[in-house]
């Protein structure tokens, strides 16, 4: 069953329209993508790999989960939803950060910070979609980041996080 999305204009107004994930976004259109950053109640951050396998972007490194949103889902409930199918992990509190849109990628991104106070080794992963993990003190974001292939869109947001 394929993803059906809501189509939004470039002001993030919803329009009475729906996308289909795999088939091209008409010229002008955007979707909704959430974009979880996961801080451990010890202040590391959770990077998640993505597949190997995945068809866009193997092995570039999350800041914990995300994805697109859902026709007729929330921001807020996609990134729940992400969070828990991407890692096994449901928040203690989770909270809008940040919003950006991309007109090169056609998408406008939610950016939610999820705390947890979980075991560490309890993330789990979801098949086809990530393959391994780790966490990180604040003082190794930046390094991590530039080392590793990374989302330019999540390294923006989570700079100005970590300044």
């Amino acid at each position: 069953m394929s993803e059906i999305w809501n189509a939004y204009d470039l002001n993030r107004n919803k329009l009475p329209r729906l996308l289909v994930r795999g088939e091209p976004v008409p010229e002008g259109l955007f979707h909704l993508c959430v974009n979880v950053f996961v801080r451990h109640a010890d202040g590391e951050l959770l990077f998640m790999r993505r597949a190997a396998s995945k068809s866009l972007y193997p092995g570039y490194y999350e800041c914990g989960a995300g994805g697109s949103v859902l026709a007729g889902e929330s921001s807020r409930t996609a990134a729940l939803r992400e969070l828990e199918e991407e890692t096994g992990l449901v928040p203690d509190s989770i909270r809008l950060i940040a919003q950006a849109s991309s007109a090169e990628d056609q998408c406008h991104f939610d950016y939610y910070e999820a705390a947890v106070s979980a075991d560490k080794g309890s993330v789990r992963y979801q098949a086809g979609e990530t393959d391994a993990h780790l966490w990180l003190p604040l003082s190794a974001v930046a390094d991590f980041m530039e080392t590793h292939p990374f989302f330019r869109h999540q390294k923006e947001v989570l700079s100005g996080l970590i300044d």
